[in-house]
């Protein structure tokens, strides 16, 4: 880990996994690898490191992996977790309506909540489009309740089949117009 200290450490109300003792924080400078091969990038973040003085044990929890998944969100230019959950708040709804009202799929939306995904492009600007004012409600107006599969279900009558129909359907045939 390329560190030094930015900040003196703290002392927190957290204790250590290890021993049980209070734990101090200090934040670090950290740089790590994005991507892979010739894509890599070295991005640069403080850490908030946790350490416990009195087993010398080190560690990074979730607000640690939280930053880092932050940068690399600002790194892409996408929405970070916590910015997509304020979109869906702001307008209150529950991850499920909001799921249902976008047509995003509720599993995806909460893997992008909880950071253990990224988004694609795509749903990046459609998510920045849904922030804006008034764009929620058109999308809610622009198609009814019911579930996709049943909007979309094809709409065909059922015939019957009876012996007036079958007789019909021998009678007929193609004919090349002239």
């Amino acid at each position: 880990m390329n560190s030094r200290y930015e900040e003196p450490p703290q002392t927190t109300s957290r204790t250590c996994g290890e021993c049980g003792n209070l734990v101090t924080t200090a934040w670090h400078r950290h740089t790590f690898q994005y991507g892979s091969g010739t894509d890599a990038v070295d991005l640069d973040v403080r850490l908030p490191v946790r350490r416990c003085d009195h087993c010398d044990f080190d560690y990074l929890d979730d607000e640690g992996e939280r930053i880092k998944h932050e940068a690399v969100c600002r790194y892409l230019g996408v929405l970070t977790p916590r910015e997509i959950r304020g979109i869906r708040k702001r307008h209150g709804l529950s991850r499920q309506a909001f799921a249902r009202v976008t047509g995003i799929g509720e599993a995806s939306l909460g893997r992008w909540e909880n950071g253990f995904k990224i988004q694609t492009l795509a749903n990046d600007r459609y998510l920045r489009l849904l922030a804006r004012p008034g764009i929620l409600t058109l999308v809610q107006k622009g198609g009814d309740e019911a579930p996709l599969r049943e909007r979309n279900r094809p709409t065909f009558r059922q015939i019957a089949i009876s012996a007036r129909l079958l007789e019909c359907q021998r009678s007929f045939s193609l004919r090349l117009a002239a």
